[in-house]
């Protein structure tokens, strides 16, 4: 069994982003959720755990840099990989200040936004 290692609430997050193990990162993913340690991210290019990756997330076309760690990859399966694509876990070592701050933004209107019934 899995134990969720994260010390921060996982937000629903779609946006575009670029990553890769040079800076300036040049492969384009999309980011499905964001937490303050760190994303998640579809793509089709997926790198083994522990390999350090840069970040620049897009959002209302403003730039937020990070860089991490991969902490779990999934690559789609060989057949359907044109179809799906796999997914990493990118553990942040650094964060641009804004992105916290958007997330925070985020968390705090998740918290006083009541579901449909």
């Amino acid at each position: 069994m899995d134990v969720d290692k994260r010390q921060s609430r996982r937000l629903p997050f779609s946006h575009s982003a670029r990553f890769g193990q040079k800076n300036p990162p040049g492969r384009i993913s999309f980011v499905t959720d964001l937490s303050e340690g760190g994303v998640c991210l579809k793509t089709n290019t997926v790198f083994l755990p522990g390999t350090r990756v840069y970040l620049s997330i897009t959002i209302d076309e403003v730039n937020y840099e990070a860089e991490g760690m991969v902490a779990w990859a999934e690559k789609a399966p060989p057949g359907i990989m044109h179809q799906v694509k796999g997914e990493m876990g990118i553990k942040f070592t650094q964060v641009n200040e804004g992105l916290l701050e958007v997330y925070n933004n985020r968390l705090q209107v998740s918290i006083y936004v009541k579901p449909e019934q």
